[in-house]
């Protein structure tokens, strides 16, 4: 069974054992986009069932790449359901169970049933919380398992109030563990998604944790700044430096921290020095600097040991913000 730990992933445990389905094999995917490991472990040992923890990071890294598809969530199932499928081939598996909603992330029932099929799990994924609106599965049409006993939910308003009455009816009184996918951050998601399409940037770990922060800019030549302007912030940047990054400050106490990334090589002497312009700007910006204002702004690479000066004026103008 795929398992994220959710309160849904755990009704969907307590419906399977319901019906009589036993030696159940929870399996937990790993990906830079996913949260909270320790709490997906607790909940699996509360349920006393295996837990497999398998990574996803190099296949959930082209995510952002991929067309043609409802993103996030029709292309993140899509890679979850793939590896499914090839571990389910190997072990001889019968079913895959999930706890997914029928309609959550724009997939329908249609959606569902063409994912199973292009992964080759067409008749054989089930998702007992929205089991009745959806082709029965060879389990349900062979009458192994009771179709009857499963759910109709589908997205709503109402869902999450649904899933906790449901969890009450059925006893789960084990801890349930927070789920946290990036990519339901619709900005989050949007970045991601704009910074794929353009592909100067190589998509790494790294490069997802700076998304995160809330003053994201890209610039032209496919660069990107982001600055920290809080300590909590600057602590966190401090750490996603990378040895060709331009690091930008000024020479101020509580000045903002940027981190200027782009494809250097790729980039005329020229065109360089203009986006190191436009960034030291958006620092001055972000510094509070009045427009107008002549100031400095000083900047390194990670790789260089000695910083230099930036004589500017403070001016807002030429950036394109991620939000």
């Amino acid at each position: 069974m795929l398992f994220s730990g959710s309160l849904a992933s755990v009704v969907a445990v307590h419906l399977a054992q319901r019906v009589g389905l036993r030696d159940l094999n929870l399996l937990f995917f790993r990906s830079p986009f996913f949260r909270n490991e320790e709490g997906v472990a607790r909940t699996a040992r509360a349920l006393k069932l295996p837990l497999r923890s398998v990574t996803l990071k190099r296949e959930f890294l082209r995510l952002p790449a991929v067309d043609g598809e409802v993103f996030p969530c029709g292309s993140c199932r899509r890679v979850l359901l793939e590896r499914a499928a090839r571990i389910v081939r190997r072990h001889k598996f019968d079913l895959v169970i999930t706890g997914e909603v029928l309609e959550k992330g724009g997939l329908s029932a249609e959606a569902l049933a063409r994912l199973d099929e292009a992964v080759g799990l067409a008749g054989r994924v089930l998702r007992p919380l929205s089991a009745k609106l959806l082709p029965p599965t060879s389990a349900e049409r062979e009458g192994r398992v009771d179709r009857e006993r499963f759910l109709d939910l589908r997205a709503g308003d109402a869902l999450e109030a649904r899933l906790a009455q449901l969890a009450q009816d059925l006893g789960i009184s084990q801890g349930v563990s927070e789920r946290h996918c990036l990519l339901a951050d619709p900005v989050f998601a949007q970045r991601c998604q704009e910074l794929g399409r353009e592909g100067d940037l190589r998509f790494t770990a790294n490069l997802l944790q700076l998304l995160e922060f809330p003053h994201l800019f890209r610039l032209p030549y496919g660069s990107v700044l982001v600055v920290a302007t809080t300590p909590a912030e600057q602590v966190r940047l401090q750490d996603l430096f990378l040895p060709e990054d331009v690091r930008l400050y000024l020479a101020l106490p509580g000045s903002p921290l940027g981190l200027l990334r782009g494809p250097w090589t790729k980039l005329s002497p020229e065109a360089r020095e203009h986006v190191l312009h436009l960034a030291a700007r958006k620092l001055l910006v972000l510094g509070g600097f009045e427009p107008g204002l002549a100031c400095t702004v000083c900047f390194r690479t990670e790789q260089a040991e000695e910083t230099s000066r930036l004589r500017l004026t403070s001016l807002q103008e030429g950036f394109s913000v991620v939000n």
